[in-house]
């Protein structure tokens, strides 16, 4: 890994524009992202899924980060979400926490977190699960209530995808 490089995690709620930021700024940055791994994993294996599948997830999700970030040659190591969005699953769907998750967040090290608002409209997806607003508001809030109780750097943004891009990159202009 580059002793420079930083770690850049893109998260918030479904139908945010985390997917669409992360392939703006790889393209701005010419470098490339890492993607979701829930979204591959559940591509792969269906969308009907259990607890062990979550956590299988969320291992996958953090071997494919250290594999990505130790191969990368940029400046910035964009990742399309990370644990902390399996914080929130784990809690959200199964009501606990994941003794895996809560030991790598508590050492986890990331330069900056772009933090999605909900102000996008949701999109249908036959793997996204919360078409409800009030779902949206309370995950959002819950991931920016997280980034806080972590102290981890962070950013919202928000308005449309052009928007999000040129304010993430002013953003990360200003951590180089």
């Amino acid at each position: 890994m580059v002793n420079n490089l930083k770690r850049i995690v893109v998260i918030g709620p479904e139908s945010t524009g985390k997917s669409t930021l992360c392939k703006g700024l790889a393209a701005h940055y010419k470098c490339i992202y890492m993607p979701e791994y829930a979204r591959t994993y559940l591509e792969e294996n269906g969308a009907d899924y259990n607890y062990d599948d979550v956590v299988k997830m969320a291992k996958g999700q953090f071997d494919s980060e250290i594999h990505f970030l130790e191969k990368c040659k940029h400046d910035f190591g964009f990742l399309d979400t990370d644990l902390l969005v399996y914080k929130v699953w784990i809690e959200e769907k199964y009501g606990i926490e994941n003794e895996f998750v809560e030991a790598v967040l508590k050492d986890q090290i990331s330069d900056h977190y772009l933090l999605c608002d909900i102000d996008l409209p949701w999109e249908f997806d036959g793997l996204r699960e919360h078409p409800n607003p009030e779902d949206r508001i309370r995950l959002f809030n819950r991931y920016e209530e997280l980034l806080k109780q972590f102290n981890f750097s962070y950013s919202i943004l928000k308005g449309g995808k052009e928007q999000r891009l040129k304010d993430a990159i002013s953003i990360l202009t200003n951590l180089m």
